[in-house]
């Protein structure tokens, strides 16, 4: 592990070319938890030098009225170095994301905590969606409902 390494962020188009440059099996959004919309997701994946070291993922909804991203993963050796924060303001910031409002879900696996990812996202800047209400301007309430399940939050980024 080389925090002086070359980092950069690739975008793959499907789950099995993350899998491909992961160099290993990776579950989908769905087997992770996430609502079904993921599987239909952009990945961003942050090398170092050669080696993927951290995703995220995006998809735009087709009028733009906001983008849902999530599904973030760091590898175990990788954490605890802002590289997390670091690929969710470039994904962010990108140019065709800009004046999009951002959804995201929070799904903790593995070692993550809840308190540590809602952590993450208020310091980006993200609101919770405490219900339909929070959101219906920029989203169906079947989008909602299917986004929504009562062990995950759901956030926004203006």
């Amino acid at each position: 592990m080389d925090i002086h390494a070359n980092f950069h962020i690739e975008l793959f188009l499907m789950h099995e070319e993350l899998e491909i440059v992961w160099g290993s099996k990776i579950p989908t959004p769905i087997e992770k938890g996430y609502p079904p919309l993921y599987d239909d997701m952009v990945y961003w994946v942050l090398f170092a030098d050669l080696e993927a070291i951290a995703y995220t993922s995006s998809l735009m909804m087709d009028d733009k009225r906001f983008v849902l991203v999530g599904n973030t993963y760091v590898r175990k050796e990788w954490r605890s170095k802002g590289l997390h924060s670091h690929l969710l303001k470039e994904r962010n910031k990108s140019s065709h994301m800009q004046g999009v409002p951002k959804v995201t879900v929070l799904n903790p696996i593995e070692e993550s905590q809840m308190e540590n990812l809602v952590k993450v996202v208020t310091r980006l800047g993200y609101k919770q969606i405490l219900s339909f209400d929070d959101c219906s301007d920029i989203m169906k309430e079947e989008e909602y409902n299917k986004l929504y399940l009562p062990h995950q939050q759901i956030w926004r980024l203006e």
